[in-house]
């Protein structure tokens, strides 16, 4: 029967899984790239406009890199608090906050580098979107937090 816990545990090795592929795509993203776009796209292997491209999509991707690793860690961290039943804590709220930065970074890093390369821009608007929604789940866990501590106060 499927349960909570289960779901958790799924989330968790799904974590690990995007650790893993993110990992990968540190070492072999940009030659993966530079196939798609020679093979798919039919860009020439020594033209300028592949070079600029693979170029962008390293100064977007790395960066971006950063703040998938810090969320990914964050998400972690909170799916092991909320597996250990400590759900409605100041850490899970921290861990939130961190996250929805994190969206908003990559929105942002994203965002410029659709002005050269104008699919980004759809990459920008959906991390900003993700980052909003993340920031409405913390502030509903944040006031969860604080009327938890209200009641432990209460006799």
């Amino acid at each position: 029967m499927w349960n909570s816990k289960k779901s958790t545990t799924l989330s968790i090795i799904v974590c690990f899984i995007f650790l893993l592929i993110l990992t990968a795509a540190m070492f072999i993203g940009p030659y993966g790239v530079k196939m798609w776009l020679v093979l798919y796209r039919g860009f020439n292997p020594n033209g300028e406009a592949l070079h600029d491209l693979l170029t962008l999509f390293k100064w977007c991707f790395y960066p971006c890199s950063v703040f998938a690793y810090v969320t990914l860690y964050s998400l972690i961290k909170l799916l092991f608090n909320i597996k250990a039943q400590e759900i409605f804590i100041a850490k899970n709220v921290t861990y939130l906050r961190a996250i929805s930065w994190c969206c908003f970074a990559v929105a942002l890093i994203t965002l410029i580098g659709g002005c050269i390369y104008i699919p980004f821009t759809v990459v920008a608007v959906a991390a900003a979107f993700m980052g909003l929604m993340l920031r409405v789940v913390k502030n509903v866990m944040q006031n969860a937090v604080e009327i938890k501590a209200e009641n432990e106060l209460t006799i």
